[in-house]
């Protein structure tokens, strides 16, 4: 949904109004696009997003069509493909995913506005009827699906998802709706400009977090070590409070010096974040951890730190702990285990 802002605003701003829109609701084998993938199609013809990469746009195009035409109000098509077909329909690996067509609602609009304002946001839609429900961070809660009970039982099922992301369908007793969280941006802060930080914030920015470098020392934290990368200078809690950070942040600390991480990694256990790292041995950590504990945390409380943090990948330099980071970061984020995918 993310990547068809700018079109999508753009048809709004025109006043353009017919819109259909094409999701991906569940795959299954391979495909090279994940559930909650979208393209859209307006009445004049243009052309918005990708379900595929391939041919099968065109058939899901055709669906679309069909709803504008005003001749349906939903359409669930279904593109399997044989593994010796895979590459010409674009489906790489051979597999099958199922597209649900229907009209733009005006609930869309809100969906915009949410994940421009960065605040994580649900969305569910039902598979056999045009209707939506919207829950934003606040709780508020827009739309309804057609059934107070099913309402319900999807805002709980949403909130066991929180704060995403999250595409899924769920089967219930009135039928299919496909759940979907999408996430605050993610935003990577780094305590401590130390060698690791250089090639962790570098990597972030690949990897697609807004990324925070700070610390309290100036000749670490300087410009030309962390180039396009926004800076914060002073010890960590001059420069932030809990309050700042969301669930879309992953906190790292990087210090490996009490007087710098113990406040740090105070802020992180204060806060809503999804991820916290912390660098040190494991004599280290139980140091801290005893600091914490006689400070008034709860050892449920510290089991949210990562520490010794990263995945076990081998490899001592700085870029190569940095990797490890970062894997076990998104890995969080995303509610995986961190293993090898053939293990899976």
């Amino acid at each position: 949904m993310k990547e068809l802002l700018s079109d999508l605003k753009q048809w709004r701003a025109e006043g353009i109004t017919n819109i259909a829109v094409a999701t991906i609701i569940e795959t299954r084998g391979s495909s090279l696009r994940p559930a909650g993938t979208r393209m859209l199609l307006n009445a004049q013809g243009d052309v918005a997003g990708s379900v595929s990469s391939g041919c099968v746009d065109g058939d899901a195009i055709a669906e679309m069509e069909f709803i504008l035409s005003g001749e349906a109000e939903i359409r669930r098509p279904f593109f399997g493909v044989s593994d010796e077909l895979a590459w010409s329909a674009g489906l790489s690996c051979g597999g099958a995913i199922d597209v649900l067509v229907e009209p733009y609602d005006p609930l869309y609009d809100v969906l915009i506005e949410e994940i421009e304002a960065k605040h994580p946001v649900g969305f569910a839609t039902r598979t056999d009827a045009p209707v939506h429900l919207l829950r934003k961070a606040d709780g508020s809660v827009l739309g309804s699906l057609g059934d107070l009970a099913l309402d319900a039982t999807v805002l709980s099922d949403m909130l066991e998802a929180w704060p995403g992301p999250h595409a899924q369908k769920y089967s219930y007793e009135q039928g299919e709706v496909f759940v979907e969280v999408f996430p605050q941006p993610p935003t990577l802060l780094i305590f401590g400009a130390t060698d690791i930080a250089v090639p962790l914030a570098q990597m972030g920015q690949i990897a697609g977090y807004e990324v925070i470098v700070s610390d309290a020392r100036r000749a670490f934290l300087r410009e030309e070590r962390f180039p396009g990368v926004e800076t914060r200078f002073g010890w960590p809690q001059e420069v932030f409070t809990s309050q700042d950070f969301g669930p879309g942040w992953a906190i790292v600390v990087l210090f490996h010096d009490p007087k710098f991480d113990i406040p740090a990694l105070t802020l992180a256990l204060n806060s809503e974040v999804t991820y916290i790292g912390f660098l040190g041995s494991k004599k280290t950590q139980a140091d801290r951890r005893a600091e914490l504990l006689a400070a008034g945390f709860t050892e449920d409380a510290l089991a949210r730190i990562h520490g010794p943090v990263g995945l076990n990948i081998g490899g001592r330099d700085p870029a190569l702990i940095a990797l490890s980071i970062l894997a076990e970061a998104v890995a969080v984020r995303h509610r995986r285990p961190g293993g090898m995918m053939r293990n899976r």
